[in-house]
């Protein structure tokens, strides 16, 4: 018998193979794109975060001829211009941004790439980076990872927790997989996908100890006489806590301490009559009702809508994290509900 020759690929077939690849690679992904290197992209990153050839040539090791051939022969292949110079300063033109953000979000899965590959040696199982504004963790996490135990996930949860205007840069960069937050109108906007999980009110909440603490009727008035413990100044909530007080013809009462912390911020309101805003489910998870007083006074320009975050292209360990979260939710009695 014959021995088998190795066959001569056809120009045809040699074509087909090559779309096939690039099939592979994102249909729409030119072949100037395909061609950047992991150096090119820190390069370009380097030179949106500096705004100077001068720092990124030092900092590639090149010359600034070098570097200024190199940026305009990959505008050319991309054929828009990424960079506006001029003699004092070099700024990111609209397309410049866009392939800056993208970059972003690349360098940063990279970069925690070797953390999740550790992970896993370890046997932790894939990480996946969770934000909770303050309080929110306690309503969902402990739920959340009974149920990815029960269903064996080997995921790695590493908590973070924030305020919203912190977390969305974060996440839009890809440095967070999920954020639990309320979905106000920067978080729906964010271009990242929201989901309703539960709905939880914000109330204004004192010690049981307070003088207010079970008397009908109490009014922002009432509240004005005592001592806040609020989140800073300038942040969406006090924002609307300022707000119930400007609608009730009341003055914001001193603020004794500016803080997130619901634990510290219960401690040192039970010292010193002071109250403070929270959502309930948050509030009773984390310190027990029979310790709290909920007042009649509902923060109302905060939505009760309260979901999670999370990109469009998401892995498999997220979609995982994502499910026990909403398992979690479901189990507070409240109906969750998709508001893509």
């Amino acid at each position: 018998m014959a021995q088998d020759r190795p066959k001569e690929i056809s120009r045809a077939a040699a074509a087909r193979l090559e779309r096939v690849q690039a099939g592979a690679a994102g249909d729409t992904l030119p072949a100037s794109l395909r061609r950047l290197r992991l150096r090119d992209l820190e390069t370009l990153h380097l030179l949106g975060r500096t705004r100077s050839f001068s720092q990124t040539a030092d900092a590639a090791a090149v010359s600034q001829p070098a570097l200024s051939k190199w940026l305009r022969e990959l505008e050319q292949a991309l054929g828009v211009a990424l960079f506006l110079r001029t003699t004092r300063r070099v700024a990111p033109t609209l397309y410049g941004e866009t392939v800056l953000a993208s970059i972003d979000r690349i360098l940063a899965d990279l970069g925690r790439l070797p953390a999740a590959l550790s992970a896993l040696r370890d046997g932790a199982g894939t990480p996946v980076s969770v934000g909770f504004l303050p309080g929110l963790g306690a309503v969902l996490l402990p739920q959340a990872l009974e149920s990815l135990r029960q269903a064996g996930s080997k995921v790695l949860i590493q908590f973070r927790e924030g305020t919203l205007d912190q977390m969305l840069p974060a996440a839009q960069r890809r440095e967070l997989d999920l954020i639990v937050c309320r979905l106000e109108a920067p978080a729906i906007n964010s271009g990242l996908v929201a989901q309703a999980l539960y709905h939880d009110d914000v109330r204004v909440v004192v010690t049981r100890r307070h003088p207010l603490s079970g008397r009908c009727g109490v009014t922002w008035k009432d509240a004005a006489s005592y001592p806040w413990i609020a989140p800073a100044s300038g942040t969406p909530m006090r924002s609307a806590i300022e707000a119930e007080f400007a609608l009730a013809g009341e003055a914001m009462p001193q603020v004794a301490m500016e803080s997130i912390s619901l634990s510290t911020n219960v401690a040192v309101a039970d010292r010193m009559n002071g109250l403070l805003v929270s959502s309930i489910h948050s509030a009773t998870r984390s310190l027990g009702s029979e310790h709290l007083c909920f007042l009649p006074l509902k923060i109302s320009g905060v939505t009760p809508v309260v979901g999670l975050l999370h990109a469009a292209q998401a892995g498999a360990a997220v979609h995982a994290v994502r499910h026990a979260l909403l398992r979690a939710a479901a189990a507070l009695g409240d109906d969750a509900s998709s508001l893509d």
